[in-house]
């Protein structure tokens, strides 16, 4: 039995409450980031003003995270920008259901937050695609067997959401164009979201290749539908940390997705800073 997987009224007013009691400038926060698997918020923020566990959040679970995920809320400055940081996710492989996945996004949109950055941890399968880039997301594929909306429509001023543009074209942009200033490499596909936590057989990676994806991953999707079903903007970015298509005969770990994470989490970090001093000005 799925403990969290309808969100009611009450549990988004009571979550959304924690954040404006937590978080004196929730309603004019000027970006949301949530980060993945061994990304770190370290050197994201020039004054961080206070940091909570994201299990404090009322309607979440108290488990850790299965993905070892921090877990935490935090909030300061990026420049001239007011940033919230969920440090971690729960996916929906851990068992409790949606809520966990979509709470936090839809209570920071209750809240007034209107532009949202998502990063994760992926494997490629599009040879142009190698371990350490970054893949900015042009479009995702929902392999997860649910929609973050299903069931929701209380909650929504309709149940049928266009998702012609979910990544915000704008804010697409905007990143491509500072990531250029400072001649770093960006690469952009398409991201497919299967459940897990099982690795992808074979077989899956060549359906997902022929649908055409570039990247699989077990996240993001929720939580990126979640935010444009709200009306917010949306920029997605993944971290390579395997690259099926170069080499077939490695095996794909956790432990090594943490630690490529971990390594490339400073390149993921300035990308995002560059971002935010030469190019998020005009849209954010």
């Amino acid at each position: 039995m799925l403990t969290f997987d309808k969100l009611s009224r009450i549990e988004l007013e009571e979550a959304s409450e924690f954040l404006i009691h937590r978080l004196p400038f929730i309603n004019s926060v000027d970006l949301v980031i949530q980060l993945g698997s061994g990304q770190s918020p370290e050197g994201l923020l020039d004054s961080e003003w206070d940091r909570v566990p994201l299990r404090d959040m009322p309607n979440i679970p108290a488990e850790e995270s299965l993905a070892r995920h921090n877990l935490e809320i935090i909030w300061g400055t990026s420049g001239t920008f007011k940033v919230l940081i969920f440090a971690g996710r729960f996916h929906l492989y851990e068992g409790h259901g949606r809520v966990p996945c979509i709470l936090p996004i839809w209570a920071a949109a209750a809240c007034g937050a209107r532009n949202f950055l998502f990063t994760n941890a992926a494997v490629a399968i599009n040879n142009s695609l190698d371990v350490g880039d970054f893949m900015v997301f042009r479009d995702h594929i929902n392999n997860l067997g649910v929609s973050a909306l299903s069931g929701h429509q209380h909650l929504l001023e309709t149940a049928y959401v266009d998702m012609s543009e979910t990544y915000s074209s704008d804010i697409v942009s905007s990143f491509f164009d500072a990531a250029k200033h400072e001649n770093m490499p960006i690469k952009d596909g398409v991201y497919m979201a299967f459940t897990g936590p099982q690795y992808e057989t074979p077989a899956e990676l060549d359906f997902a290749r022929m649908i055409g994806a570039d990247a699989v991953g077990m996240s993001t999707v929720l939580e990126a539908t979640t935010a444009h079903a709200l009306k917010a903007r949306v920029l997605g970015v993944s971290m390579i940390v395997n690259s099926i298509q170069r080499d077939k005969s490695r095996k794909i770990s956790h432990e090594e997705a943490l630690e490529i994470g971990k390594r490339g989490n400073k390149k993921l970090t300035d990308s995002i800073r560059h971002w935010l001093v030469n190019g998020a000005q005009s849209t954010l």
